[in-house]
């Protein structure tokens, strides 16, 4: 197999959990839902040998892990009640990012305040993001990890 031809196959089989229309997450939000989704929020893409993390989708860095590399997969509660994070755990993780502002940003500096807030600076917010139901996802983490890693919905020690 050609190495176009691999690459083909990872991206039909990848669940791709990536930036939500801002337009209608802006309507959503002046009709009381939560903020609106930017074009540069992060994205996540889960495939049969790992996941591409985008910090800022549409941008560089692309963080690649292979799945041997993550020690867990967690839908934890986000910090507005109601709300859900998708969050991905490294086996060995980085040290702890050094936050400018960490309440707000894109990229990095919204790494730190996932990683405030989870643990990890690997996280998308869940209604920020469109893409397949978790369901999907957590019938193939099993397949694609031979049963070493399951979605948790809490979070690692």
């Amino acid at each position: 197999m050609t190495t176009e031809a691999h690459y083909g196959n990872l991206y039909r089989q990848s669940l791709f959990y990536r930036p939500a229309s801002t337009w209608l997450t802006t309507l959503r939000a002046y009709t009381g839902g939560p903020t609106p989704a930017r074009p540069d929020d992060p994205a996540i893409r889960f495939h049969p040998e790992g996941i591409a993390y985008h910090y800022a989708y549409g941008y560089t860095p692309i963080l690649k892990l292979g799945w041997p590399a993550i020690r867990a997969i967690a839908l934890l509660p986000g910090p507005i009640p109601g709300r859900k994070a998708l969050c991905i755990y490294r086996l060995n993780p980085p040290p702890p990012p050094t936050p400018k502002d960490p309440f707000s940003g894109t990229g990095h500096a919204l790494g730190s305040y996932f990683h405030t807030l989870f643990g990890t600076n690997l996280a998308v917010h869940l209604h920020h993001v469109r893409g397949p139901s978790l369901k999907k996802l957590a019938r193939r983490l099993p397949e694609w990890t031979n049963g070493r890693l399951t979605l948790t919905t809490t979070r690692p020690t």
